[in-house]
């Protein structure tokens, strides 16, 4: 895989693990560097896709998708 593959499927799972941890109940000091992690996140994700072209973007969303899609596959939580 070529530097620029790996920085595109890191930009596009990086935004999906965000996505993941605004939906869990964090408190206190965890939420904070949570939110802050999030944050940063964000940020890197918006400077990384400035200009990037239409094929970039696409690939990039496919990613997320194909990445949900496994974790609905192949995530299995044992019962508590």
């Amino acid at each position: 895989m070529t530097n620029k593959g790996k920085l595109l499927a890191a930009t596009a799972l990086l935004p999906l693990c965000a996505d993941m941890l605004e939906d869990c109940p964090f408190k206190r000091e965890m939420k904070m560097r949570v939110n802050t992690l999030i944050k940063q996140i964000r940020g890197l994700d918006t400077v990384m896709m400035q200009g990037a072209d239409d094929s970039t973007v696409e690939q990039q969303i496919a990613i997320q998708r194909a990445f949900r899609q496994w974790i609905e596959l192949n995530f299995i939580e044992e019962k508590e």
